[in-house]
């Protein structure tokens, strides 16, 4: 069990990688330490900084690549981004036709939102919000995937 963390903290960060690999315990075994030196990863205090060595943690998702998942997303927001995982499985082969079929799945939800059947034509619904976003991630997936193609083609270069 990990203490509770103050969400957008580096605390919560490690706390988010726990879980995702099946609690503290785990995640403790995983990087080669005690349970009170992994503990300590989620502990906030003002006297002195806590926190967990990013060795540590590099550590961790290498062990279980869900656990870099929440730590990638804190560091990608401080940055000022975000962090967007990318199923690869796949098929590159007609790139940009899944490039603009995913564009199209997002303007069709656009369309959708500011139609007068929607409970707020001017603006999203949260559920509507919900929807985009998910079309949006895709269509970042399939603009990934098409730009690994072609920097695999370019041998490397990006």
């Amino acid at each position: 069990m990990t203490r509770p963390s103050r969400p957008g903290t580096i605390q919560d960060a490690v706390r988010r990688a726990y879980v995702a690999v099946g609690g503290v315990e785990n995640a403790a075994a995983d990087m080669g330490l005690s349970l009170s030196s992994a503990s300590y990863g989620t502990e906030l205090r003002e006297d002195r900084p806590g926190g967990l060595g990013v060795n540590y943690l590099d550590r961790l998702g290498r062990v279980d690549v869900a656990a870099a998942l929440p730590v990638a997303q804190h560091f990608a927001t401080l940055a000022g981004g975000v962090f967007q995982p990318i199923d690869w499985s796949g098929p590159i082969a007609g790139g940009v036709h899944t490039l603009t079929r995913e564009f199209s799945d997002v303007l069709q939800v656009h369309a959708e939102a500011h139609s007068s059947t929607s409970g707020d034509p001017a603006d999203y619904t949260p559920e509507e919000a919900r929807r985009q976003i998910c079309e949006i991630d895709e269509l970042v997936g399939a603009a990934l995937r098409l730009r690994a193609a072609m920097v695999a083609k370019a041998g490397g270069a990006a």
